[in-house]
Order: structure tokens, then C-alpha cells, then sequence
């Protein structure tokens, strides 16, 4: 369902799987954004699947030896968290959970760990899905899967396609490891050649990069499916959580448990426009921007005005986000509220608000449940400097950068010009000043030593400023 658009007026989306593009206006706008999730009739393991594994592992831990010195009757593994941001990621988080392990065996019910029902009948793992804009994440290699324990790779696949939205017999890239005291650990829906390079009987220490999140195999959107067992069968499955409906085990994994629940907003942006999400498995538009020149015209609003996003992960019926712009000495620039109405595993409220018209650095913050996520943004006046969007000015290639990037366009044939490379909150990674001697239009500039993310490449040359997003992937 989607309600029509007014100006001024609220408008409320529900889920869907068909494209939206908020459009608008100077109306606010919010939906509940559950990215693709599996289910019941598309788990993220089939039972074909299952047994297949099974094999594999068992015979790769016997040519390995591990089943003789394997610790059956004790075990002792703790877990870390298996996912986590790449180098160089700005937002304040990236994740949900689609679905955590079934714990009530009968057909047709469900209840997670903690009595709720944040799971799917005969779920056996935990799917963290990365959110917001899944499929930019993956394509970007935003969010990579890490080793939750030390031990030996028993079972590992990748090359294949990795762009699933629905139930299918593919296989997904993944990864098993055998901990030292014969539990397994199991890293499903990975990224097309993304896993490590290690192989099968090599072993791994706990954070370890194994792959990158992304939608190979019966999935319906980007997330790991991460399953516990105690052996090496898919009926010693485990719940790493702990909680009064967990009846696989009475203690939890992890070394730091954490809430099944966890309310925060976990980003924050200013956008040009509205956020286009087309819909697995195409790439999401989020049409952030960290830099505004005034006066400002953005596509489908009014003159002055920007789109101001949230993105809250479990929202919670009745609870409040404080929002605010604040000026370059922090004072207050704008503020309103939002209060959630219902209960959502993830929510999006978007709202048309009038930009600053004074030059300088501001922030756009909201404080949600206790947390609060904020993002800076600069107003530039647009007398005397180029439109960033005139691509003659300023050339970047490759972009995404691997060690190195080319730079070309008119700005640099000037005698001077100043270069600055700096992430999403300003932090400065790189400054030069190229002086041009030879007339020419080019200039080679090394990222090398840049972590991996997405960062802002900023050139002046007198009145002259142009901003370039840059994303680096060193290998």
C-alpha cells in the first residue's frame, strides 16, 4: 500500500518489495524499511543444503585429523560479534537482526530466545541483515564478516552469485570453522569472491576478515546467516544468545551478549533529494551530500530546502527522537521531534527542512533512546565557485581507487591548487598542495596508505572549490 503524496502532510509507506523513491516535496515522509528478509518458504539453508554440508565438514575434519583431538563433551568457545564495519565506514551503525534462532520446534510456531518472535518457523541461525541501502553496502564492501572465534576452515565456498532476492537451490559463499573444542561456527550468504583467501585446514584467530555480507545462496536481501553448532550435524544446532525461552542451552556464547532489542538510530544524513530504493537486488541511491552551495535547488524541492534523514533500527511505539541542526558554534539552528507509533524492526523518517544560508560547517544530529548519531555538513556560497556536477572540471578515475587515482579536468591547469582528502565527519586524511609546472591538466595521487571507505576529495584553486566522493579499496 502506498498512500499518495501531499505537501505538508505526513506520509506513511508500508513494506514492500516493488521500488519507492521518496518524492516529497516539503512534506515529511516515513516507512518501515524491513529490508528482504528469509522465511519460512525461503530459508537461508535448505534441508539439501544442510545435508550436504554435513559430508563436506565430516570429511574434511577427519582428513584433518580434527575428529580425534576435537573436545566433544566440553565445550568452551565464546563468540565476537561476526560482522563489522569496514575501515573508513562513518555511520553510527549498520545492522539488524532479520531473525534469530527458533527455539520452538513445533510446526507453524515460533519464539526466539527471549519469548519474542523476531524469528521464522525452523530458523537454526541469526541473520544480521546490514542496513541501511543493503546492496550499496555490499557493493562498496562495506560491512565484512569476521571470524567470531579462532579455529580451522573445515568447509569453504565462493564465486557464486551473490544478487539472490528469493528461494533458490544456489549456492551461497560461505565459510565453516571448527573451534578447538569440536563446535562449529557457520558464515552463510557472502559476497562472490570475497572469502578469504585461506583454505580448507588453515586456521583463522578471532576477527579475522573471512568475506564480505552480501545475498548468495536462498537469500532475499544482504545479511549472514551465522549458526552455531556443538559437532559437526546440523541437529546439534546451538543459540549463542541466552534468554528464558533459550531451551538449546542455558548459558549465552558471546563474550559481550548483546540486547535482543537494541533501539538506537543508526544513521543520520542530509540528502540533495529523496533516497531511492528500487528494490532487491538493485543498487539503492541514497543522494547524501556533505556539501551544499547556496542558493540550493535540489530535484523535487523547494529552492533552499534539503531532505533530513533518520534511520532508526528497532523503533519502538512511543518513543522519541530529538532532532537538530546545530550551527558552527553548536548552538541551535532547527530542531522538531519524531515519536515512533509503532513497533518496527527498522523505520526511515525523512523530512524537508530549509538549509542554512551562512557559510561554515554544521551537524545534523538525533538522540534516540539514549544514543545519539549525528553527521556534518558544509554551506558554501556558490558566487565564484564551479558546480560540483560539472564532470569537466574534475575527473577521478579509477573510483572506486586501488592505490592510486588519476585526476584530470580544467581546475588543474590552474598554477596552484590545493587538494584535500577527508572522510564523512571532516577528518583529514591527506592534504596537498599541487603546484602545476607543466601546463598539463593531470595529476597522480596515491592512496595507498588511505584505509579502506568512502571519503571526500576536495579541490580549490582561488574562487574555485569542487568536491569529489571517493572510494578507496585498497586490496
Amino acid at each position: 500500500m502506498k498512500i499518495l503524496l501531499v505537501p505538508s502532510l505526513l506520509v506513511l509507506f508500508s513494506t514492500s518489495l516493488f521500488p519507492q523513491t521518496l518524492s516529497t516535496l516539503n512534506s515529511e515522509s516515513g516507512f518501515n524499511n524491513t529490508s528482504e528478509v528469509n522465511n519460512v518458504n525461503n530459508p537461508c539453508i535448505t534441508p539439501l543444503e544442510y545435508q550436504l554440508l554435513e559430508k563436506q565438514t565430516k570429511d574434511n575434519i577427519k582428513i584433518l585429523g580434527l575428529d580425534k583431538v576435537a573436545r566433544k563433551n566440553s565445550y568452551s568457545t565464546t563468540l565476537n560479534w561476526p560482522i563489522r564495519a569496514a575501515a573508513g565506514f562513518e555511520d553510527c551503525d549498520y545492522y539488524f537482526i532479520g531473525a534469530y534462532v527458533d527455539q520452538n520446534t513445533a510446526t507453524g510456531a515460533i519464539q526466539d530466545f527471549d519469548c519474542g518472535s523476531n524469528t521464522y518457523d525452523g530458523h537454526h541461525g541469526t541473520d544480521i541483515s546490514e542496513w541501511p541501502f543493503g546492496f550499496y553496502k555490499m557493493d562498496n564492501n562495506l560491512v565484512e564478516v569476521v571470524a567470531a572465534a579462532p579455529g580451522t576452515i573445515v568447509q569453504k565456498a565462493d564465486g557464486n552469485f551473490d544478487r539472490n532476492c528469493s528461494s533458490n537451490n544456489l549456492t551461497a559463499n560461505s565459510i565453516i570453522i571448527q573451534h578447538a573444542d569440536g563446535s562449529e561456527a557457520l558464515y552463510w550468504h557472502m559476497k562472490s569472491n570475497s572469502v578469504t583467501s585461506k583454505i580448507v585446514g588453515q586456521t583463522v584467530v578471532a576477527g579475522e576478515y573471512l568475506g564480505v555480507v552480501g545475498s548468495s545462496g536462498s537469500a532475499s536481501g544482504p545479511h549472514l546467516h551465522f549458526e552455531v553448532w556443538s559437532g559437526n550435524s546440523n541437529t546439534t544446532y546451538k543459540d549463542p544468545f541466552s534468554g528464558n525461552c533459550n531451551l538449546l542451552n542455558s548459558n549465552s556464547w558471546w563474550n559481550a551478549q548483546r540486547p535482543h532489542t537494541n533501539s538506537k538510530v543508526i544513521k543520520v544524513s542530509v540528502n540533495t533529494t529523496d533516497i531511492v530504493l528500487p528494490g532487491c537486488p538493485n543498487t539503492e541511491t541514497p543522494n547524501e551530500s556533505h556539501s551544499f552551495a547556496i542558493p540550493f535547488q535540489g530535484a523535487g524541492l523547494n529552492a533552499g530546502y534539503a531532505k533530513f534523514y533518520i534511520f532508526i533500527r528497532d523503533d519502538v511505539a512511543g518513543l522519541t527522537a530529538d532532532c537538530k541542526i546545530k550551527n558552527p558554534n553548536g548552538s541551535v539552528f532547527n530542531s522538531w521531534t519524531y515519536t515512533s507509533t509503532a513497533n518496527n524492526k527498522t523505520y526511515i523518517k525523512g523530512y524537508s527542512k530549509l538549509l542554512p544560508t551562512i557559510s561554515g560547517t554544521y551537524s545534523f544530529e538525533a538522540t534516540y533512546n539514549g544514543s545519539t548519531c549525528s553527521t556534518s555538513f558544509d554551506i558554501t556560497q556558490a558566487v565564484g565557485i564551479a558546480s560540483v556536477s560539472d564532470a569537466g572540471q574534475l575527473i577521478l578515475f579509477p573510483n572506486p581507487a586501488n592505490g592510486i587515482i588519476n585526476l584530470s579536468g580544467r581546475i588543474l591547469e590552474s598554477e596552484k591548487c590545493k587538494l584535500t582528502l577527508s572522510n564523512c565527519i571532516g577528518q583529514v586524511f591527506m592534504e596537498n598542495n599541487y603546484l602545476n609546472i607543466s601546463g598539463k591538466h593531470e595529476f597522480i595521487l596515491s592512496v595507498s596508505e588511505i584505509p579502506n571507505g568512502v571519503y571526500f576529495l576536495t579541490c580549490e584553486s582561488g574562487e574555485t572549490k569542487i568536491v569529489k566522493k571517493l572510494i578507496v579499496q585498497n586490496q
